[in-house]
């Protein structure tokens, strides 16, 4: 043992010493020093008896009493010394080389935590300047590091705010790799808040970030709107029962709008009551775009002439599908023949230029197949539910008066509107009887002419200069954009939502149009190695990596805790490989002391 002293200056110009314990050893016959006590800068034992001071330390830590004879300061010091090396764990009987002495049999695992999907999400967070932006805003570490916390917990275990506290503390080691405090509950929900109401200059700097870093510009935008429904039947400013795509019309709805570049990444974010009429939200959406001319693709329930005469005042460029039903085939040859990125034959007919508009009808085999399909379910089932009315008017306990019957077939024409007007339905009287005598249903010619024009759709763009090619290919990346956005419907906890205050609904929704944009840039890196997996594939691959804590009892006081990743498999490998993240194990090791045993009642 031997003690070193060094110097330093305080801020205040102030000269201060410092010493330090430390002891000498080898490893394999090299030199090495390792600190064994901090002495501070009160140490009034003179230099000269640094020497003999070491010495009875050590005689004391081997057993041997200290003479009688020696100097009471000394002793005094030495014997303080003693104790504290004691209470550090210190053996001065252990080997002096790089291995720890363990005690095999009391070795436990005290955590087992996620790890894989939080340290992709929180790269592809530092990709996108999320801390930086925040900062900006003038946010505080612990309000940065928690609604961190708020979009990682949403990709990796999508649910309410309630639900993400419990995976951070129970499941997940976010606040970990944070070196974050635990927030309360209430503290999530608050930052969740602050996150909406900067929504507009995050939006707006996360989306620029995302082009300067991925290199795209702006020419194209996709605008869509999406239901998500309330999971109780209480209603209030957001939420209104309306029209819901998914059959959800047993409880309120909240829409959200969402305009989107030809990458797929959100530019802006609108939440609108439940019952928003679809293209009545075209003009604050693009209002929003802060001068931005892109061309605006929009799927027919927003394309009304309205908003079709809006981006033209606003000098826009649009495409969209038109509104009306689609008449059938064209007899004549197509102007064009192509494929599509899945080979599926297109055919394609320019329908002429009119009023600076382009129009071209455009015919999939491939969508005239699940069409048909669809059509010829419906069609079955009405003729079947039709069938079933007219063979009860002979059944006893079965409805037979008229006016009953002709109710029954308003109600089931209303069910099968789509294919209803294909079909004349007549109930025919019983003659001097209330009852009806028959049902009698036949097709009609718009039963065939349906058929014909099931795969085709008639396109629409101020871009008359465009080739049919080159306006279908650029339609057709709508259903990507969709299908793509579908990530944050499904797997992002956009849909159900657990609150009924419009501050918190908004906060919930913009929370999963966060993780969204992240999910999507990590999808974007991935599809660079030929990965192609969907946002859930990948979240279950990554969150089957762990983070074990090991407690390695090395005496009855003091124990090593080790913490490490699980190995990484071949998939998350990749995964890390494209966010360019470090592949080892990532040990953390530190000497702490042993807690006490707790009892067990049995």
């Amino acid at each position: 043992m031997f003690i070193r002293s060094q110097s330093y200056t305080l801020k205040s110009g102030k000269t201060v010493q410092t010493f330090t314990l430390l002891e000498a050893y080898r490893v394999h016959g090299n030199p090495r020093q390792r600190t064994l006590l901090n002495l501070g800068h009160n140490f009034k034992i003179p230099k000269k008896n640094w020497r003999i001071l070491t010495q009875m330390v050590e005689d004391q830590l081997r057993g041997i009493p200290p003479l009688p004879f020696e100097d009471e300061a000394l002793q005094t010091a030495s014997q303080r010394i003693v104790e504290r090396l004691h209470e550090t764990g210190y053996d001065i009987h252990a080997p002096r080389d790089d291995r720890d002495v363990i005690l095999t049999d009391e070795i436990t695992h005290e955590a087992t935590r996620t790890v894989g999907g939080e340290r992709v999400a929180l790269k592809a967070l530092q990709l996108l300047g999320f801390a930086p932006i925040l900062r900006g805003l003038k946010w505080n570490q612990n309000q940065m590091d928690w609604a961190t916390v708020l979009v990682v917990g949403r990709m990796l275990s999508p649910g309410s705010e309630a639900q993400t506290y419990d995976w951070m503390c129970d499941r997940s080691s976010i606040l970990e790799l944070l070196q974050a405090k635990c927030p309360s509950e209430r503290s999530l929900y608050d930052v969740g808040d602050l996150l909406y109401t900067n929504r507009k200059a995050i939006m707006a700097q996360l989306f620029g970030n995302t082009r300067a870093l991925l290199g795209f510009g702006e020419t194209i935008v996709f605008y869509d709107l999406t239901n998500a429904y309330f999971t109780g039947r209480q209603q209030g400013e957001l939420l209104k029962f309306g029209r819901s795509k998914e059959k959800r019309n047993n409880g309120p709805l909240v829409t959200l709008a969402v305009v989107l570049d030809a990458s797929g990444f959100p530019r802006t974010a609108n939440i609108l009551p439940g019952n928003a009429s679809e293209p009545a939200t075209l003009k604050q959406a693009i209002g929003q775009l802060n001068g931005a001319t892109p061309t605006v693709i929009m799927d027919a329930g927003i394309a009304s002439e309205a908003n079709i005469a809006y981006l033209k005042q606003q000098g826009l460029g649009w495409l969209c599908v038109e509104r009306n039903k689609t008449p059938p085939v064209p007899e004549k040859k197509p102007d064009e023949t192509f494929e599509t990125g899945t080979k599926t034959i297109v055919r394609a007919w320019k329908l002429g230029v009119k009023d600076e508009e382009l129009r071209g009808y455009l015919h999939s085999e491939a969508k005239q197949a699940v069409k048909d399909q669809i059509l010829d379910k419906k069609r079955t089932e009405f003729e079947e539910a039709i069938a079933y009315l007219n063979d009860g008017l002979s059944i006893k306990g079965r409805p037979k008066k008229l006016e009953v019957i002709q109710d029954k077939v308003a109600r089931r024409k209303e069910e099968y509107k789509n294919i209803a007007d294909q079909y004349d339905v007549n109930v025919i009287e019983k003659k001097g009887n209330p009852n009806a005598a028959r049902i009698r249903i036949h097709r009609r010619p718009a039963f065939d002419e349906c058929t014909d024009a099931s795969g085709g759709y008639i396109i629409r763009t101020s871009h008359t200069d465009w080739e049919l090619g080159e306006i279908a290919r650029t339609y057709w990346r709508l259903a990507e954009i969709e299908q793509t956005f579908r990530t944050m419907k499904s797997d992002l906890g956009l849909r159900p939502f657990f609150h009924r205050k419009k501050e918190r609904i908004e906060a919930h929704l913009f929370l999963s149009v966060l993780a969204f944009h992240t999910a999507h840039l990590i999808r974007w890196k991935l599809r660079a190695r030929e990965i192609h997996s969907s946002w859930a594939a990948i979240k279950v691959q990554l969150n089957h990596q762990h983070r074990i804590t090991t407690i390695l009892p090395q005496n009855k006081t003091h124990c090593i805790e080790l913490k490490q990743d699980a190995t990484l498999k071949p998939f998350p490998r990749e995964v890390f490989k494209s966010m360019e993240l470090k592949l080892g194990k990532n040990t953390e090791k530190k000497k702490v002391k042993r807690l006490p045993k707790k009892d067990v009642e049995m």
